[in-house]
């Protein structure tokens, strides 16, 4: 992947930059007015390779890959004073902002979802309905839900979330790259969720156990664990999908400041395992 010098560099109208960025390009866009760069190249796999660059005034930014579809094959990149629009080799177009591009949408990963390539291609397809950050507060307006409460979108984090008491256990949720309308049809999944969490939060627990056991441990060292490991967070995706973040009330299994992270397919079958921090 280029360095963010290249970037800055075309930004400028830096030939050497711009010649480095373009060989190996299937499309490419300067957008000036945006402080944005926009590039797609295709790999030896025939895999599209997306990334977008932002610069700010004192020349540092950030350069994020942007995850593609086979569906959308980009052909052509245009961009005004405040979009990009891609256009696919069979005419679609998408046109967002650069921070709406710029979103990563959670997925489960190939492995684990055999419709992968159908979720993608609908978040991709959906980008312009993502919030950004730029909106006023009337295209972010507040669900309210008679078992999930009042589900507020947050300017900070850029998403909507409510908190929940499950059990006797404090719980944040949140739905993941997801504006009203997407939230509101995720409602009736949710509140099933919610209603049967403790098998739920059960089957992870087991699913952490399982994935980080090495076989020698006794029936003590199990039950302890499960003691120890809490849910603090639900991040419901927009397939359905969720994952639930786990707290080590103990601090004997995770480092200070990490915890594990279950992902779950929507039928609540645990899948992977990750540690955040």
């Amino acid at each position: 992947m280029h360095e963010l010098t290249s970037f800055a560099g075309a930004l400028r109208g830096d030939g050497i930059s711009l010649d480095s960025l373009r060989q190996g390009a299937r499309a490419l866009c300067v957008g000036t007015e945006l402080s944005a760069v926009f590039r797609v190249g295709t790999g030896s796999d025939g895999e599209q390779h997306a990334v977008l660059a932002t610069v700010g005034p004192s020349g540092g930014g950030t350069v994020a890959r942007v995850a593609l579809p086979r569906a959308f094959r980009v052909e052509h990149i245009t961009h005004d004073a405040t979009h990009f629009t891609l256009r696919a080799a069979d005419g679609r177009t998408v046109r967002a902002t650069p921070e709406q591009f710029g979103t990563h949408v959670l997925l489960l990963p190939p492995g684990d979802d055999p419709r992968y390539e159908v979720r993608l291609t609908e978040a991709f397809l959906a980008t312009a309905l993502l919030p950004d950050r730029s909106w006023t507060p009337d295209r972010t307006p507040a669900v309210h839900d008679a078992v999930l409460g009042t589900i507020t979108y947050a300017q900070g984090t850029g998403g909507y979330g409510t908190d929940l008491v499950l059990g006797d256990q404090d719980v944040r949720l949140t739905f993941d790259g997801a504006d009203v309308e997407k939230v509101t049809e995720l409602l009736p999944h949710v509140r099933d969720l919610v209603a049967g969490f403790a098998p739920v939060e059960a089957a992870g627990r087991q699913f952490l156990w399982s994935w980080g056991s090495d076989g020698t441990e006794t029936a003590d060292d199990e039950h302890r664990y499960h003691g120890a490991l809490r849910p603090g967070a639900l991040v419901v995706y927009r397939s359905g999908d969720f994952e639930v973040h786990f707290d080590d009330t103990s601090g004997d299994y995770f480092l200070d400041g990490y915890w594990p992270v279950v992902r779950h397919r929507a039928d609540r079958t645990p899948t992977s395992v990750s540690v955040e921090a």
